[in-house]
């Protein structure tokens, strides 16, 4: 549950001993109610955690446009959309808008199985994929209710955080102290330790390099007849 880091934050700052937070009127408790939802969202955004790592697939039924996942918030930094029927090819991430519309003008040739980028809250595909396209991305519901099912906001003291607790109490900490002005830099060097700490621990944090796949016609755009290095 996240009540036991948000009490361990108001004892640190103020001494006060509080039994819960989000159903308190207690000024400190409704301050940290509003504040622990920045705090834990900053942690989230901060790193390409393992907990929050997805894999979505779209199965291709003709169209062109898919929606998002309900949780999507961002996708894994240097991730690719795969081919499910092939581990060797992917789709070419069309760079800008503009790449996209140039495409299916026809200015442009592409391999097999085509390109694909994010419009309007949806993945656009092109050509339309014929087979199952599948890419990894971070979730934002970083947040559990009491019965496990997920969020992206802490309503309730038995919400629990995906992440480390400790994390949610040093952050809370210095973001309360920044607000009332006070000394808070000590505090967000201790925070600022411990996130980074967690986030080599995290295997999110092994990037391991390859080789760009060439999806376009000899490694470059062919446009109106013309290579475009």
């Amino acid at each position: 549950m996240i009540l036991p880091a948000i009490k361990s934050a108001i004892l640190r700052v103020t001494g006060v001993v509080v039994q819960e937070v989000f159903t308190s009127t207690d000024m400190i408790a409704v301050e940290m109610a509003d504040l622990v939802n920045d705090v834990a969202a900053d942690i989230a955004l901060s790193h390409d955690w393992r907990a929050l790592t997805k894999v979505h697939q779209v199965v291709g039924d003709g169209s062109f446009a898919y929606p998002l996942p309900s949780d999507y918030d961002r996708m894994v930094l240097a991730s690719d959309v795969d081919d499910a029927a092939s581990w060797f090819w992917g789709y070419h991430p069309f760079d800008t808008v503009n790449e996209w519309m140039r495409f299916k003008a026809g200015a442009y040739s592409i391999v097999s199985p085509g390109g694909w980028i994010i419009i309007g809250d949806e993945f656009q595909f092109y050509p339309a994929p014929n087979g199952t396209a599948q890419y990894p991305y971070i979730s934002n519901a970083w947040a559990r209710d009491v019965n496990g099912v997920p969020k992206s906001t802490f309503t309730a003291d038995d919400d629990t955080f995906v992440l480390d607790d400790r994390l949610l109490t040093l952050g809370l900490i210095w973001r309360w102290l920044d607000q009332k002005d006070m000394p808070y830099a000590e505090a967000m060097q201790t925070y600022e330790t411990a996130l980074s700490q967690a986030q080599t621990r995290d295997r999110g944090a092994r990037v391991i390099g390859t080789a760009s796949r060439h999806r376009l016609s000899n490694g470059r755009h062919a446009y109106n007849g013309r290579a475009i290095r």
